[in-house]
């Protein structure tokens, strides 16, 4: 078993590698140690450098006789693995994330790194060692974004990379050129069906006139970087939007939508600021939406931001409540002035029991904690019907409306809507109201 650094020398050797055993397969292995930066960070960088290569000795107790091991740096290397069938690479494969030596021990506690693999097959895969690195290089990256532990290369790796590389780069220049439009979605008070405010919703239309799914490209512009311009872009629309409310009378808000990316960034309550002030200035209050997600990892520095917003006078929302998370002890950590009630509750709680009492009991977590509850994803009038009977103070979604351009919004606004909603729903009526 052999072991060297990567570059020029690692590719040839792959090349004899592959040659070595004409009419069998090798299973190119590409692993990565996750939680590196982390380790290093907390142990410092001579203990995960020594545990990393402590590591890749320790494979040739696990892979069998005539595989080889290229080190990539700290926390990456490549198995080059003979084998008969593609099968026998993937169980080599499924032995090494699985073996208990992936842990690192300081002094008496023990900490796990999990192991995540890309495999391609030679020659299945690729004929040549350095397509082969590629293509496990694929299969690696979307295992890492399936949240799975191996990977192994398809065709169709190519082609969903190359599709995703070109939807970034689509993204990116439709945020430098402002093709980012922003939606806006009603949010109507339960009490009396009068509206309290609207979401702006980032909406994005291709050159060619396909919309692409806000589920789609917002963890695309995070992923790439592009998440901090595109909230930016948002803020901006927002200022566009409020001619569009001149005349109003009574109280609105309008809520947008920040990830902790730009909720970190130098300019953020520079740029949140100005436009609190036009909003404020206009009689429309403000209110900032982080999803749940991002507020249970929440750092210290992150909180401070938080307190720093509702010292702004900004309210803040906790967004898709409910989403998978166990723990509630941060609620009382976050200074959040609404909960947004998870859509995959909200639609079944009027015919499913256990979701209602879910929504039942965020509503009175809610209310304990001083904060309001906002059902979203209502899409019926029996969701809507449900939600109000179990006390929350706001919804939005189709049934109510669905985003529109902020012109519309205002009309839509101006109009007998939430009457025609309020009838619609005590009487059962199956549609929306419409603009």
């Amino acid at each position: 078993m052999s072991e060297l650094r990567h570059g020029q020398a690692s590719t040839r050797f792959i090349e004899r590698c592959l040659r070595q055993s004409p009419g069998r397969l090798t299973g190119l292995l590409l692993g990565q140690l996750d939680a590196f930066n982390r380790l290093a960070a907390t142990f410092g960088a001579d203990v995960s450098a020594r545990f990393c290569s402590g590591y890749v000795e320790g494979l040739r107790r696990v892979l069998p006789p005539g595989a080889s091991i290229i080190r990539l740096g700290n926390r990456r290397f490549i198995a080059l693995l003979p084998a008969d069938t593609i099968g026998a690479i993937m169980d080599a494969a499924a032995q090494l994330v699985e073996d208990e030596r992936a842990h690192v021990k300081i002094d008496e506690d023990e900490f796990v790194v999990d192991l995540t693999l890309g495999v391609a097959v030679y020659p299945t895969h690729a004929e040549d060692a350095e397509r082969l690195v590629r293509r496990a290089e694929l299969a690696l990256t979307e295992a890492r974004e399936s949240e799975v532990p191996i990977g192994m290369y398809t065709p169709d790796s190519t082609r969903r990379q190359a599709a995703l590389w070109k939807l970034e780069s689509d993204l990116e220049r439709a945020i430098q050129h402002r093709d980012i439009e922003v939606h806006f979605q009603p949010k109507i008070e339960l009490a009396d069906f009068r509206v309290r405010g609207f979401e702006a919703l980032a909406r994005w239309r291709t050159r060619s006139g396909a919309f692409v799914s806000p589920e789609m490209f917002v963890p695309l512009a995070e992923r790439c970087g592009a998440i901090v311009p595109l909230t930016w872009l948002v803020f901006e629309r927002v200022r566009e939007s409020l001619s569009a409310w001149a005349g109003h009378e009574g109280s609105l808000t309008l809520a947008v939508n920040v990830a902790p990316h730009a909720l970190k960034h130098p300019l953020f309550f520079d740029r949140l600021g100005t436009l609190h002030d036009e909003l404020r200035a206009a009689g429309i209050g403000l209110t900032v939406e982080l999803t749940e997600e991002s507020l249970v990892c929440a750092d210290a520095a992150s909180k401070a931001c938080l307190e720093r917003v509702r010292k702004l006078g900004v309210g803040l929302s906790i967004d898709d409540f409910g989403r998978g998370y166990s723990s509630l002890a941060y609620l009382k950590e976050i200074p959040a002035t609404e909960v947004k009630i998870d859509r995959r509750f909200v639609s079944t709680a009027a015919i499913d029991e256990k979701d209602r009492q879910v929504v039942r009991v965020i509503v009175e977590l809610a209310r304990a904690f001083g904060m309001s509850a906002v059902a979203e994803g209502v899409d019926s009038d029996a969701a809507l019907r449900a939600v109000a009977s179990l006390g929350c103070d706001t919804a939005q979604g189709f049934f109510i409306a669905r985003s529109m351009r902020a012109d519309l919004a205002a009309r839509w606004l101006r109009g007998p809507s939430c009457e025609a909603i309020r009838v619609a729903a005590s009487a059962g009526a199956e549609q929306p109201a419409s603009v």
